[in-house]
């Protein structure tokens, strides 16, 4: 843009777009007329009018509070007697509705503290005594109104005699002053319990809200007022929406002569009466017209739900629970909007409420000490629980995963004992230790090269992505497998008492998976059922343990010899076949090519199924 036409459109611009045509991004672009202006700060008196007067607004304060306050949670305890200390001493002060209430004015003015009456032989304004604790009597609570940060120790450092645990906090006030209606009075903060709702910068254009947070009104009040406005709006539109006509026969001429505008406003008023008491109106037949007009007021109803929308996004609250009623939209469940509720409860009281329940725990153990209730400090760890749990058939699923991934580990730790690579002194260990175990914790340290069996980043690594390029047989060349269960029925598909076992060989490895039923090596094979010729059954058992299909099936011998329950079995070898081996995750796992001599060493360790075993051996003595 030359200097010619950034003069005549009032100013120069140094980024961005101009189009001085339509004065997009010039001085008299409208859109440049914007600017931020801070809300101004609403008094303390007109927050509690507000809380008092307003029902959704006192809605909005209200049920975050009382919900985050009601979170459960955990403290990690296995001695009965100590949990009941606990429990017992909670009800005993009040805690979850003093902590709603805190959370409570904390939303609504910005904070408040929770003044904590402990038995430590000092005073309020003493910093409180760690090692003369005995208990806590009460606790009174106070909102940020009343209560004034003492400023002139916030930069003091130090450790009080007998006050380590509660030190004064470099940068926060090391005292409150309380002046209540009924009388005031300076606490230190040792023996507070602080809720702020949110941090502010120093530099915040609100200085009283500088060590505390902003109240809740300051971020909702535009969409607060809109969707009451919007609410209360609607039943006056809807009585402008019909509209009486009055045609009255020379009206011009009457209201031009002096007196003839209060002639024609004392007819109306007498049809209007009329109206009114006797539900009819009077008008003479000649030359007077009284008719209803209906106007449509469209888009009305959409900026209500907008209106709610935006209550609903700045308050976190869900319009199931603000309005009592789902959001209006295609698929608008609410169910997403239920999740993020839940989100925002804990953060609520993982913010404000999770801090000042361990320094209150703190506090009654060390009382429990010192007053030889307890002999030892518990070792606890304060754990909340979710506000969002899992469906009945959520938790199902996640528990049979988990079970699952135990069967694997246990069946891998099977493997790796039967190979002599781990003891089972190890797993026992590991199983005292932490009541379960990790196989790769086990293994850790141990050189790969003393492990039988190659160490494997992907337990699908080296198998084809893509199938190979071997033409398929012709039709009629080599029978269709039939599929199991075929005629729908819920029994087993019958057996003729015989199996079949593959060798799927490729670069002269030898496909095998993890039976997930024993926990040993196996190839694909299974029954004969009936119907079936042993080259069905064998093209079957592949596609379905291994998902790959065979093109071509050399027999190779049976074997008989296999003890009970086990089927003598026909064997075939199988070195072409489309798709990529992955194993069916059902009967088998981790699918892997393996090397003849890693094989055969895990047929002498004992981990491998023993048909497997014995087909391998047949392949074997045939090739030598």
């Amino acid at each position: 843009m030359d200097e010619k036409n950034a003069v005549a459109t009032g100013g120069t611009r140094h980024d961005g777009y101009m189009n001085v045509l339509n004065r997009f991004g010039t001085a008299q672009d409208n859109g440049e007329a914007y600017h931020f202006a801070p809300e101004t700060m609403v008094d303390d008196m007109t927050l509690a009018a507000h809380y008092e007067g307003n029902g959704l607004f006192t809605k909005i304060i209200d049920i975050p509070a009382e919900k985050a306050a009601t979170r459960e949670f955990d403290l990690g305890l296995s001695d009965e007697d100590v949990k009941s200390l606990v429990t017992d001493a909670l009800e005993d002060l009040d805690w979850v509705t003093t902590t709603a209430q805190a959370v409570k004015w904390s939303r609504l003015f910005g904070g408040a503290i929770a003044v904590m009456l402990i038995d430590d032989g000092g005073r309020l304004e003493d910093p409180l005594n760690w090692n003369t604790i005995k208990g806590i009597d009460e606790i009174a609570l106070f909102e940020r109104a009343v209560v004034e940060p003492d400023y002139s120790y916030l930069y003091n450092y130090g450790r009080p005699q007998g006050t380590k645990q509660f030190r004064p906090k470099f940068g926060k006030p090391q005292f409150f002053r309380v002046y209540s209606q009924y009388g005031h009075f300076v606490v230190h903060e040792s023996r507070c319990l602080t809720f702020r709702n949110g941090i502010l910068p120093e530099t915040t254009t609100q200085a009283e809200y500088r060590f505390w947070g902003v109240p809740e009104y300051a971020r909702i009040k535009r969409a607060l007022r809109e969707t009451v406005t919007n609410h209360a709006n609607g039943t006056k539109l809807l009585e402008r929406s019909v509209q009486g006509i009055y045609k009255m026969n020379g009206l011009t001429s009457t209201l031009s002569v002096e007196g003839g505008d209060e002639e024609v406003l004392r007819r109306l008023k007498t049809i209007d009466m009329a109206r009114g008491i006797l539900n009819s109106i009077v008008i003479d037949g000649d030359g007077e017209e009284y008719t209803f007009q209906t106007f449509q007021l469209s888009g009305f109803s959409e900026a209500i739900n907008a209106s709610c929308n935006m209550l609903s996004a700045v308050t976190n609250i869900p319009q199931t629970i603000l309005f009592g009623r789902s959001p209006a939209g295609e698929n608008s469940t609410g169910e997403a909007d239920l999740e993020n509720w839940y989100n925002y409860l804990g953060q609520i009281s993982d913010l404000q409420v999770k801090g000042n329940l361990q320094r209150l725990l703190d506090i009654l153990f060390r009382g429990w000490l010192n007053t030889k209730q307890l002999h030892e400090e518990p070792k606890y760890k304060l754990e909340f629980k979710p506000f969002w749990n899992l469906s009945e058939m959520e938790q199902a699923d996640l528990d049979q995963k988990k079970a699952n991934t135990e069967h694997i580990k246990a069946q891998t730790a099977q493997i790796y004992v039967g190979l002599q690579s781990l003891d089972p002194s190890e797993v026992r260990g590991a199983l005292a230790d932490s009541g379960e175990f990790q196989v790769e914790d086990i293994l850790d340290g141990i050189p790969p090269e003393e492990l039988l069996l190659e160490p494997q980043e992907d337990p699908m690594a080296g198998l084809e992505a893509d199938p190979p390029t071997t033409p398929i047989f012709e039709q009629g060349s080599f029978p269709p497998a039939p599929k199991a269960n075929q005629d729908a029925s819920d029994d087993q598909p019958k057996t003729t008492g015989k199996g079949v076992g593959v060798l799927v060989v490729r670069d002269g490895k030898i496909l095998t998976g993890l039976r997930r039923t024993e926990g040993t090596f196996c190839g694909p094979g299974g029954h004969i059922e009936d119907g079936e010729t042993p080259e069905q059954a064998a093209l079957r058992e592949t596609q379905e343990e291994f998902g790959i299909t065979p093109t071509e099936l050399i027999h190779i011998g049976s074997t008989s010899g296999v003890a009970k329950p086990y089927l003598p079995s026909e064997i075939y070898l199988c070195t072409e076949y489309n798709g990529a081996p992955k194993a069916d995750g059902n009967e088998m796992a981790f699918a892997q090519f393996m090397e003849p001599a890693k094989v055969l060493s895990l047929i002498d360790a004992g981990v491998a199924f023993p048909p497997f075993a014995e087909s391998v051996k047949l392949l074997t003595s045939s090739i030598s």
